[in-house]
């Protein structure tokens, strides 16, 4: 190489060089723990009960690959069960995660299952492989705009699949079932949210009817990071130059970041085990203290700061309007709920309304029966007659992706 094309060749790496120690700082801080973004610091939670709930025992997670569910793996899998079976219906979510743990050590506790929670036949044979003393069921669709447009495969998803893995459960002799829930259950507005309340309430009516496997909800709001979520959203935007996207200023959520939701998950699923009383089977619904809520714009204007980057001068953020069934604000809880302290800080149990099981059940086969038909406009009275809270607006009409299931 020439001296002058040397020179040349040299300049331009310095360059590159001074670039990438400029642009260092800003990518390690956009790519940080997200829990900067809270107005709080995480809590720091005891496990002991959880680890004397799990160690030992068959364990089975549906959703397993998702931001929950693998997060749920990883902690179940350290606590030492006897078994952990993941069930997942999409392969490379199972793949990821079925990998992190066999390169963790954990292979010889795993099993990975490609399963789809609305087909009973599958997932029966699993359960009855498996056998599982401990579920979590943490399958579900969750993105509401998507469901909204959506209704029936959601209402399969979230409401026949629930039922379906909560029966295989008791079927075989599950002693306790775990039910993730969401804030968006409460008062709904979205189709989502009603469909993860009508799961609540199955979980509720089996509990109360049975006393040999005993079902606990946990309800909290979003979680910072997850799949589908808007801290990935604004970063993508962010690192293509903008627009950021925020629906309205005034929106609010509450935020938790992964492993702290799940801690609590697991400590609420453990409360009995801790505080050695007998197991009560009264419908339990359990709400995770998230702290403030967050303000959407703030989280926009915090996560262009973390890219060393200025509103309004680097990057420009831009209101859109409320999405269909998107509320401004998010409730964890009814006001007519009365919240009692339990002994785990963060965790407080909620008194929801529930419907006894033989009123429940044929209001659930409605439910069911219209998704499978494709039938949105029954579909939508079913889900009102259940939950009254929501009413679909009078201008939906029926979408490609509510055709009958084959």
């Amino acid at each position: 190489m020439g001296t002058g094309m040397a020179n040349i060749f040299n300049g331009f790496a310095e360059l590159l060089r001074k670039r990438d120690t400029k642009q260092a700082p800003r990518k390690a801080a956009a790519n940080a723990d997200l829990s900067y973004l809270l107005p709080r610091a995480p809590r720091k939670i005891d496990q002991r009960a959880a680890r004397k709930l799990i160690a030992g025992r068959r364990v089975l997670v549906t959703g397993a690959g998702g931001t929950i569910g693998s997060e749920l793996a990883r902690q179940i899998a350290s606590f030492g069960p006897a078994h952990l079976a993941l069930i997942d219906n999409s392969e490379f979510a199972l793949y990821q995660i079925d990998l992190e743990l066999r390169e963790a050590g954990y292979g010889p506790l795993i099993s990975s299952s490609l399963t789809d929670i609305c087909n009973t036949h599958h997932l029966n044979r699993v359960f009855e492989h498996h056998a599982p003393e401990f579920v979590v069921h943490a399958a579900a669709f969750k993105h509401v705009p998507i469901v909204e447009e959506n209704r029936c495969a959601g209402a399969l998803t979230n409401v026949f699949g629930a039922r379906s893995v909560f029966d295989a459960a008791m079927e075989n002799g599950a002693a306790s079932v775990v039910f993730i829930s969401t804030d968006k259950a409460v008062n709904p507005t979205s189709f989502m949210g009603a469909t993860k309340r009508i799961a609540e309430l199955y979980a509720q009516a089996l509990d109360v009817a049975q006393n040999d496997t005993r079902f606990v909800t946990v309800r909290f709001g979003n979680v910072l990071g997850s799949t589908g979520s808007v801290a990935p959203l604004f970063t993508r935007q962010i690192e293509r130059g903008g627009p950021v996207t925020v629906t309205d200023p005034e929106i609010l959520r509450y935020f938790m970041i992964t492993s702290e939701a799940v801690q609590l998950v697991l400590r609420a699923a453990s409360l009995d085990v801790a505080e050695k009383t007998i197991v009560t089977h009264d419908g339990r619904i359990f709400v995770l203290d998230m702290g403030d809520p967050v303000k959407i714009l703030d989280l926009a204007k915090g996560m262009i700061d973390a890219h060393g980057l200025k509103v309004g001068t680097d990057i420009e953020i831009k209101f859109t309007g409320l999405r269909p069934g998107e509320k401004l604000f998010e409730e964890i809880f009814l006001d007519t709920d009365k919240l009692i302290k339990t002994g785990a800080d963060g965790v407080l149990l909620a008194s929801p309304a529930m419907i006894d099981l033989p009123l429940l059940t044929p209001r659930l086969e409605d439910v069911i029966k219209f998704a499978r038909l494709g039938d949105q406009a029954a579909l939508d009275d079913a889900v009102h007659h259940l939950v009254p809270e929501f009413s679909a607006p009078t201008s939906n009409s029926a979408h490609a992706g509510n055709q009958p299931s084959k």
